[in-house]
């Protein structure tokens, strides 16, 4: 689609607002510097072309008050498979302060060449004329002290060698001290300076350069840029060899330091995506034998970083970082790719039974509680496995596959290991086709709430309804709440639709009420997602608030597994709400695990027996003993007791029986559209005469 996305540190950098250069078109374009923007469209080009395998380029930006900036791009496609670009993405690393060194360095090297100029024409002159080497040797000295950099020179007449009073200042050494280079080199850079000067006095080379490391009067080593030139007399016969001795030891430090950044991960230490990508690539090339990914995800940790905090989060994250180094060990390459998000890589792996291993010893180890800020979490993780060559033949494939079975095992029930098969490729695409159109949906008006009549049994009149929501996909058609439910909560848009889905549920109560139906009360189902933000209670009391409805006309309907994710924390929310008037009722009661241990806790006022107790009624003795007690517990408690999904006659008059106080299902109606449930509060005769 063309768009271009920058993330927040892009505009803290250079100080503009969001879309104020048009960026997402290309209008970042234009803040290139016009000498560095050709070279950086190239660079672009070369790799979106194909003849670069990653995209790489150093150009300035303007920023906002007027100033350049110097970055460090990054990047890499993604093709399709038929070889188009879909995506391209990368980084941008600030880079001003190493610019500014290199020209500085740069500077140094000028004056150093100026100065080696003059000592050639020097030694020509001495050749010439012996009555001028008196002079000659005393501009010599005054140069070789003057000059920033220490001065080294060879004679291969005589077999001298000369050290500036400079080159000894730089290593912390007296001038008189008699140490030669090759007595400080590092051992293991003599032979690259041994090549870098045979390569300049075979003539390959125009000068002589390399990079060492000498050391100091301390012991440590410190790093060094050599640069020189070889003298020649008539007969082609090198006579003399000088050059320069420049300290690069900070910028090398810098280098090392901007490389960490752009290949390691700055909270859990850990290789990164590109990392990762080049090292597998490198492999895939290389090597005839086979491999594995491993896609590692932490379950429920978008949960534990909104209840506890993004500072419990990262730690949680290193931790779970250390883990995963520890097991796996020196088997294969551990990165973490952003997010909860880990991979490992495993090399040359002689049988696919060996990273099923590793995946089961993993799942076993993640079974130990962590230890985070002295207290103690349990966490699982969802494992997808790939193999090389099956499962693709380049990285982006490999991880692309892996990926999608780790989302098999997040649909399994998470806590497990999926191997990736061909076959779960076109569910995982519907699943993101959903996805992305589901994003779209809510802007395109698409969702829509029918509403479920619930019916007091001693009244035998509707009191109120359930809000159901509905997607008619204008490319889908009419999708059931189960086929997008799930997507939505695990893409974090159920926020945003189930924000939706409250305002206008509460519109639709505020309209009944105007229409005299006043004691009407409207459910809403709420999700674990929702409940975590930090803004839940205040949008509740806003949307109240705006539609003047009071909150005692609110139920909020909840499920026993969302007090699996942060019990206290959403106990106290729930606790608030109720403690304005809200009304929280306990849906699919008796379904979970700890309903009875958590249910005094609870600050609810509605229990929902879910319709799985109430389909065989009354034909099966043990359900209605069970249903017997559920409404009598209830009862105890002071809740209300609504039972689903009534079908029959039957079924209503047992419940009548036995005291139950609501119903809602099929017998009295489907969930029906807005207009239609004023058509059925509209009657003036209860709904059924049983």
């Amino acid at each position: 689609n063309n768009i271009y996305f920058f993330s927040d540190r892009f505009y803290e950098l250079t100080g503009y607002e969001k879309n104020e250069l048009n960026e997402s078109t290309g209008g970042w374009k234009s803040a290139i510097h016009p000498d560095d923007a050709v070279m950086a469209e190239e660079a672009r080009q070369a790799h979106l072309t194909g003849v670069l395998s990653f995209y790489y380029s150093e150009y300035r930006l303007q920023t906002k008050n007027g100033n350049y900036l110097w970055f460090q791009a990054r990047g890499k496609a993604a093709l399709s498979k038929s070889g188009r670009t879909v995506r391209f993405a990368g980084s941008m690393i600030n880079i001003t302060d190493k610019k500014q060194y290199e020209l500085d360095l740069e500077n140094s090297y000028r004056a150093t060449a100026t100065a080696q100029e003059e000592l050639v024409k020097q030694y020509e002159q001495l050749s010439e004329k012996e009555g001028k080497l008196r002079k000659s040797r005393e501009r010599y000295r005054l140069i070789t002290e003057a000059a920033h950099d220490g001065i080294w020179e060879t004679d291969y007449v005589n077999g001298n060698e000369y050290y500036s009073s400079r080159w000894y200042e730089q290593l912390g050494y007296q001038a008189d001290s008699q140490l030669t280079f090759y007595q400080l080199v590092h051992p293991d850079d003599s032979d690259r300076v041994l090549s870098a000067i045979d390569l300049h006095t075979n003539g390959e080379t125009e000068h002589y350069q390399c990079e060492y490391r000498l050391r100091m009067s301390s012991g440590e080593y410190r790093w060094f840029l050599g640069r020189g030139k070889a003298l020649y007399n008539d007969k082609g016969e090198i006579t003399r060899f000088a050059g320069t001795n420049t300290d690069i030891n900070d910028s090398k430090e810098n280098q090392e330091k901007l490389r960490y950044l752009a290949y390691y991960d700055s909270l859990s230490k850990l290789p990164n995506r590109l990392s990762l990508l080049e090292t597998m690539e490198t492999f895939l090339v290389q090597s005839d034998g086979k491999a594995a990914l491993i896609f590692v995800d932490m379950d429920n940790f978008k949960y534990i970083n909104d209840t506890l905090g993004h500072k419990f989060g990262d730690s949680l994250i290193y931790e779970t970082s250390k883990r995963l180094v520890s097991i796996v060990g020196e088997k294969g390459m551990v990165c973490r790719l952003g997010g909860d998000e880990f991979v490992i890589f495993l090399p040359d792996i002689k049988e696919q039974k060996h990273a099923v291993q590793l995946v089961k010893f993993i799942l076993d180890q993640f079974k130990e509680p962590f230890i985070v800020n002295e207290s103690q979490l349990h966490v699982t993780v969802s494992i997808g496995i790939s193999y090389y060559p099956e499962d693709g033949t380049n990285a982006e494939d490999l991880l692309k596959s892996a990926d999608v079975a780790m989302y098999k095992s997040k649909e399994q029930g998470k806590a497990s290991y999926t191997i990736y098969r061909k076959s779960m490729q076109t569910a995982f695409n519907d699943r993101m086709s959903i996805e992305k159109l589901m994003r779209n949906a809510l802007k395109g008006q698409e969702f829509l709430l029918h509403y479920q009549p619930q019916v007091d049994l001693k009244t035998n009149r509707i009191t109120g309804f359930e809000a159901l929501l509905r997607w008619e996909s204008r490319e889908l058609g009419m999708m059931p709440p189960y086929s997008f439910i799930k997507i939505a909560e695990d893409s974090r848009m159920i926020i945003p639709i189930g924000e939706w889905v409250l305002q206008t549920a509460c519109a639709f109560l505020a309209k009944l009420h105007r229409s005299g139906y006043s004691n009407c009360r409207m459910a809403v189902n709420i999700s674990v997602i929702q409940l975590v933000q930090d803004d839940f209670v205040p949008m509740i009391m806003r949307t109240l608030d705006r539609e003047r409805i009071a909150p005692e006309f609110l139920e909020l309907e909840i499920t026993e597994s969302i007090f699996m994710v942060s019990f206290e924390s959403i106990v106290a929310k729930l606790e608030i709400l109720r403690f304005r008037g809200v009304r929280i009722a306990l849906d699919d009661f008796g379904t979970g695990y700890s309903s009875l241990s958590y249910l005094k806790l609870l600050p609810i006022t509605v229990l929902k027996i879910d319709k799985v107790f109430i389909d065989s009624i009354p034909d099966i003795s043990q359900n209605r003993a069970l249903t017997d007690t559920i409404i009598a517990l209830g009862h105890q408690l002071n809740l209300e007791v609504v039972a689903e999904g009534i079908e029959s006659e039957e079924q209503l008059n047992y419940l009548k029986g036995v005291g139950c106080d609501k119903v809602q299902g099929f017998y009295y109606s489907r969930p029906v559209p807005e207009r239609e449930a004023m058509q059925l509060l509209a009657r003036e005769e209860p709904l059924t005469d049983v």
